[in-house]
């Protein structure tokens, strides 16, 4: 992504888990499937991309519309559709709970090719499907087990974060190690900006403002967002 090493004083550090929070709309599978891809393509890393929701076909569909087709790329990213599995609930029969599943695909993966970069799409059908019982201290372990899996992780929720006076942060935003949040920005009565705000990062110097993010061609572009624009 042009212009995001800048405004994380370098990038984003590996190792990481990583929420990246907002409505629907604001391209937050696109913006974490391009940096799978860009890993990949440029960088020939291995990575991974669990969809709980959308099917495998359809999202490689959606990506290969927006340029990121790439066969070199395609080699190096593993696109796993759990949508199928937790359809199929006599799968689940004599294998453990819903999240000792998605666990054991983890390790799989990782025990076939170590990968470098593992997005969750998503977090909230994750916990749905895990049907958490103390959500604050089964976030806290889960993010822990991704920590010790080793690759930079990144988690889409769907649940916005309220970042104005008086506004409230679920769990998993005081549990991340860095926040990104997208959001959809009123630029008049008739256009709308993409706009992303990294809220946290530890152990970077990183800006916290607004930047505008476009995309083209398979990768985004970040630039300083104009105040009144």
């Amino acid at each position: 992504m042009r212009g995001f090493d800048d405004v994380l004083g370098g990038g984003v550090p590996e190792g990481y888990v990583v929420l990246v929070s907002g409505a629907p709309g604001t391209m937050k599978s696109t913006l974490t499937f391009s940096i799978l891809y860009q890993n990949a393509l440029q960088e020939n890393r291995k990575c991974a991309y669990f969809t709980l929701e959308q099917g495998k076909d359809l999202v490689l569909e959606q990506m290969a519309s927006m340029g990121m087709a790439d066969a070199r790329a395609a080699e190096q990213i593993v696109t796993l559709d759990m949508g199928n599995i937790r359809k199929n609930l006599n799968f689940l029969q004599g294998r453990g709970s819903w999240l000792e599943l998605f666990k054991m695909y983890c390790k799989n993966v990782m025990k076939a090719d170590p990968v470098s970069v593992l997005v969750v799409d998503s977090l909230d059908v994750l916990e749905t499907m895990a049907k958490m019982q103390d959500r604050r201290s089964e976030l806290y372990f889960l993010f822990e087990w991704l920590r010790d899996l080793g690759p930079l992780t990144f988690l889409i929720s769907e649940r916005p974060l309220e970042l104005g006076p008086g506004g409230s942060s679920p769990e998993e935003a005081y549990l991340a190690d860095g926040i990104l949040a997208l959001e959809m920005h009123p630029t008049s009565d008739l256009f709308v900006q993409r706009r992303l705000r990294v809220v946290k990062m530890r152990g970077t110097k990183h800006d916290t403002g607004y930047y505008a993010f476009s995309f083209e061609d398979g990768s985004f572009e970040v630039t300083r967002a104009v105040s009144g624009a």
